[in-house]
């Protein structure tokens, strides 16, 4: 599977790096205010410009502190970007000349990739600012782009600028493609015995294995041949709670382990038997579910616990009365060290995905689903009365569901969550992230008609 190539937006705080990366997605993602440090997290979502398909990255966290010469955020975002990025835009601002940390983010940039840098002023709204911004040569980083990106102006210079980079090392022009016939993460916190488990599948030392958490820093992809089918196995650096991230290799870790998650057909998450379930794997759980993919529990480290015949039945009971996110995933107990039972995981793989793309005949799915809400029709919620009128499963990659009613926006949660265990119990979707999306029934729109409450959906 190719991997899209990565554009990461650094500068100091407050130039407009969110502004940006809005402006690119053509879509408001990322948190825009005048404050400085208000994105915290680094966004990444997929885009493409011109038939090219990129990956572009917004940092965040670049508050420095006054105690350090060189800023240990800044620091920290940019040698990110350096190692993760084909194309770094970076960016200052028109209206006003080379600042200190300008300066330091320029010299750390020239000094490990200059082949990567496209210096770019925002805030060049007017024909001054736009004269102003030629001032940013001294940065030594080449003529600067002056761009507005509140008003899109220069935008789509500076894209094509990126992509005529990129294109020099990544000549795609399609999308994420797969060449597989199923692809697999495998997931957890550190030390859970990923590596260990992708080591016993593949029946070699293909990764490094070593007591110590975290050894595995990055994503590593290995192809596996079962039953005659090309299988992608894709090992993942462990992910700890953000409070545990202390240094940028750590931080790198983690981005990188939920990029993975993104280009997998089925999560496996790896618990450590002797650790029991805790709240890191279950934000692990939610990427999964956010992303749509396909999910699994193993309980790894089987051969270390005091067991009979109803311990694992007892184990997943509990586990899946405390955590209501599990209820419907299904589990294994394995050990990566033994072997045991770890072809299972692929047995159990390919199930999920094929309950991934099932089909349910639509006289079957309509007569459920208005028998459900016979039964147990939704709260009543004055003024706002909410009337079923009909439901569609969507052709995707997961089970999608349009379901049409009066007042879609004032569904309740609790009632998603009803008609969800409903298809779950009915149709066997586990393992499956399932997605409604209610909509105003209506006729379908004709030039500028009906663009009124036909436009009015919520999804879960």
């Amino acid at each position: 599977m190719p991997t899209l190539p990565v554009v990461s937006i650094v500068g100091r705080p407050n130039v407009g790096k969110s502004s940006l990366f809005n402006r690119i997605l053509k879509q408001k993602v990322a948190v825009v205010d005048d404050t400085p440090g208000v994105t915290r997290d680094r966004n990444y979502k997929e885009t493409s410009w011109s038939g090219y398909h990129f990956t572009v990255v917004d940092t965040g966290g670049l508050i420095p502190t006054s105690k350090e010469s060189i800023p240990s955020e800044i620091h920290k975002q940019v040698d990110i970007a350096i190692r993760e990025s084909s194309a770094i835009i970076f960016l200052v601002e028109a209206q006003t000349g080379p600042t200190d940390l300008d300066l330091l983010i320029a010299r750390q940039l020239m000094k490990a990739c200059p082949e990567k840098v496209i210096l770019t002023a925002n805030k060049a709204e007017s024909e001054e600012a736009g004269i102003e911004a030629s001032g940013h040569f001294a940065l030594g980083c080449g003529d600067p782009f002056p761009i507005s990106a509140l008003h899109g102006k220069g935008t789509g210079d500076l894209l094509d600028e990126v992509c005529l980079l990129l294109k020099q090392k990544f000549p795609q022009t399609s999308s994420l493609q797969k060449d597989t016939a199923l692809n697999i993460a495998i997931v957890g916190r550190p030390n859970s015995g990923k590596s260990s488990l992708v080591n016993k599948l593949l029946k070699n030392e293909r990764m490094i294995v070593d007591d110590a958490p975290g050894t595995t820093r990055d994503a590593i992809d290995s192809i596996l041949t079962y039953n005659n089918l090309q299988i992608r196995l894709i090992d993942t650096a462990g992910l700890r709670k953000k409070t545990q991230v202390h240094d940028n290799t750590e931080y790198y870790c983690n981005m990188r382990a939920i990029g993975s998650i993104r280009k997998c057909d089925v999560c496996v998450l790896l618990i450590d038997t002797t650790m029991k379930l805790g709240e890191q794997d279950l934000k692990i759980l939610k990427h999964t579910i956010i992303n749509r993919k396909g999910m699994i529990v193993c309980w790894n480290k089987w051969d270390l616990v005091d067991k009979d015949s109803k311990t694992f039945d007892s184990l997943v009971a509990e586990a899946k009365k405390t955590y209501r996110e599990i209820k419907y995933v299904p589990m294994l107990s394995v050990s990566a060290l033994t072997g045991q039972r770890v072809a299972n995981v692929i047995d159990m793989a390919f199930e999920v995905k094929q309950r991934m793309v099932r089909r349910i005949k639509p006289f079957r799915l309509r007569d459920d689903f208005f028998e459900w809400v016979k039964i147990h029709p939704h709260p009543y919620m004055a003024p706002k009365e909410i009337r079923f009128l009909g439901i569609k499963q969507l052709n995707a990659e997961h089970p999608h569901f349009n379901i049409f009613c009066t007042n879609p926006s004032s569904v309740a949660p609790s009632y998603k969550r009803f008609l969800i265990n409903k298809m779950q119990d009915t149709y066997d979707f586990s393992g499956c992230p399932i997605a409604l999306t209610f909509k105003t029934a209506g006729l379908k729109k004709r030039g500028k008609e009906n663009t009124g409450n036909n436009s009015s959906e919520k999804e879960f």
